[in-house]
């Protein structure tokens, strides 16, 4: 699912398109103009009927027939654009990007054409052809806010804050309102100011900034840990392998807290960037176990986003990182059989949102054990195959509920009535 700022970049990319009156060419026989000009007049009304693939067909044989003319490069262009619009808004990404890429190849100096690429390689991970196709929108017709925040939107997540600031801080002159920039900006702020210092190392897949201090042999080690879960982790899902650089930072405990205003019970995160701490406040480094069990958690989420997007419930999310990276011990069942006897577990559809990291400590650890009983459940009984058809669904734009639905015929209640059967048998719902 395509994020909000992205979907505005799309609908900003999707302005009504002239469809060009078509004239004769002086180089091709009055058989080809005639011809030419009847695929035209096919196409444009495909075109004004949204009929976008007959339009395109018509066009592109246009186009074969007399590629010189600029009515029809033009009409072709536009065509494409009007599909990519459509199959970006319905999340098949890759399908617009491709649309895209035939439209640039006719039209190479339409500026929206290279913005709207930019947002769809920027979805599909491809960070650096995202910055690419960016900059030449922006070359091409400066000042466009919209352009500007997604530019800096690519070099932020290419690990490049002090260049995303730039962008940003533009942008919010001239759209003080404009949502979200100004988090995203007090957050980069942050980041800059902490790992202005640091150093980087690179591995075949990662790109990991760490802080001074850090020991040659502690880093061989996350890396090391890193790239075996690229591996492993990519093939439980399916061959799900996303493009690199992956970001990583490696923090000071302090650090830590400093760039993401977390309390010491979050022991990782991923926002875009895998963070973690390699120590804790008394300077006691992560032993190997801890390393993998953080690591393999949060690169979890790095494949689920390559798979989703962003609009991944959290209970799904979470819960196939700590199915993953490791297992729900006996002191888990009971501190899970203990909350659904209770009442104090939450239903499956409360876990959907993504601010449940603001709980106070053990509301959240409870919402981490659901999370992971949750997907463990639908492994058990369905496998893996079924998770990866599921996150499929969600990531074609699916609701929440109705891919569940679509890989599992089963309801929200239906699933919350089952972990009730199974942690507090002759528990009834609230």
């Amino acid at each position: 699912m395509i994020s909000a700022a992205q979907r505005r970049v799309a609908v900003i990319c999707a302005a009504v398109a002239c469809i060009l009156i078509l004239v004769g060419s002086a180089a091709a026989s009055p058989a080809v103009n005639a011809k030419v000009a009847e695929l035209n007049t096919k196409g444009v009304e495909h075109y004004r009927a949204k009929q976008w693939d007959a339009a395109i067909a018509a066009f592109r044989e246009a186009y074969r027939l007399d590629p010189d003319r600029a009515a029809i490069s033009a009409n072709l262009s536009n065509a494409l654009q009007a599909k990519a619009d459509v199959l970006y808004e319905a999340s098949d990404v890759a399908s617009a990007a491709a649309h895209l890429e035939e439209a640039i190849r006719i039209t190479p100096d339409a500026p929206r054409l290279h913005l709207h690429l930019g947002a769809c390689y920027l979805r599909m991970d491809r960070v650096a052809d995202a910055i690419r196709h960016i900059e030449e929108a922006v070359e091409r017709e400066p000042g466009v806010p919209e352009a500007h925040d997604l530019l800096g939107q690519a070099y932020y997540r290419d690990g490049d804050a002090a260049s995303a600031l730039a962008q940003w801080e533009w942008v919010i002159e001239v759209k003080p309102d404009r949502p979200g920039l100004a988090e995203r900006i007090e957050k980069a702020r942050r980041e800059a100011d902490v790992e202005a210092t640091y150093n980087r190392r690179d591995s075949r897949h990662f790109r990991v900034s760490y802080a001074p201090g850090t020991s040659y042999s502690d880093m061989r080690r996350a890396l090391t840990i890193l790239e075996r879960a690229y591996t492993e982790v990519g093939r439980r899902f399916g061959g799900v392998y996303p493009p690199g650089p992956i970001q990583v930072r490696v923090y000071t405990a302090d650090d830590f807290s400093r760039v993401t205003l977390l309390g010491e019970h979050v022991g990782a995160l991923y926002d875009g960037a895998i963070r973690l701490p390699l120590s804790d406040r008394t300077g006691q480094v992560l032993d190997e176990a801890e390393l993998k069990r953080r690591l393999y958690h949060e690169y979890t989420h790095v494949v689920v986003r390559h798979i989703v997007g962003d609009d991944v419930p959290w209970w799904l999310n979470e819960g196939l990182a700590e199915t993953v990276s490791t297992e729900l011990m006996p002191p888990d069942v009971e501190r899970l059989e203990q909350a659904y006897r209770s009442d104090a577990a939450f239903s499956i559809a409360e876990l959907q949102e993504h601010q449940l990291l603001r709980l106070p400590p053990e509301s959240l650890q409870i919402a981490y054990l659901q999370a992971h009983a949750a997907v463990r459940h639908l492994h058990a009984r369905y496998g893996q195959t079924r998770l990866n058809q599921f996150l499929t669904a969600l990531g074609n734009g699916t609701a929440h509920d109705a891919a569940l639905r679509q890989a599992y015929r089963r309801t929200y209640a239906q699933l919350d009535d089952e972990l009730r059967k199974q942690y507090a048998p002759g528990r009834r719902r609230r």
